[in-house]
């Protein structure tokens, strides 16, 4: 559970706002760094811990089943509105954030 960006009441980012009606779903979606496996687990493990919402983007073919250098690169992303919180408790963890 998060505390809304517009009234800072805590709320389920899964849906409306009960106080002011922000709504989270309508959000744009940031990409706050990038990682490479096993840490996209832990990144998205610790953001959603936290009530943050996670998308991780990878770069797959098809044709290859494994992914190595380049093409294991994960990015995480997060609602535009949860940016900053994000990135605070990446930093904490000591991850790099862009």
């Amino acid at each position: 559970m998060m505390n809304c960006p517009s009234c800072e009441q805590p709320f389920d980012t899964s849906k409306t706002c009960p106080i002011c009606g922000f709504d989270p779903r309508k959000s744009s979606w940031v990409v706050i760094t990038k990682v490479y496996p096993p840490n996209d687990m832990i990144v998205e493990s610790l953001l959603t811990s936290f009530g943050i919402p996670v998308k991780t983007i990878r770069k797959e073919i098809s044709q290859m089943p494994v992914a190595i250098g380049p093409l294991a690169e994960v990015a995480i992303a997060v609602p535009e509105f949860a940016v900053k919180e994000a990135k605070a408790f990446l930093d904490e963890a000591e991850f790099i954030v862009e």
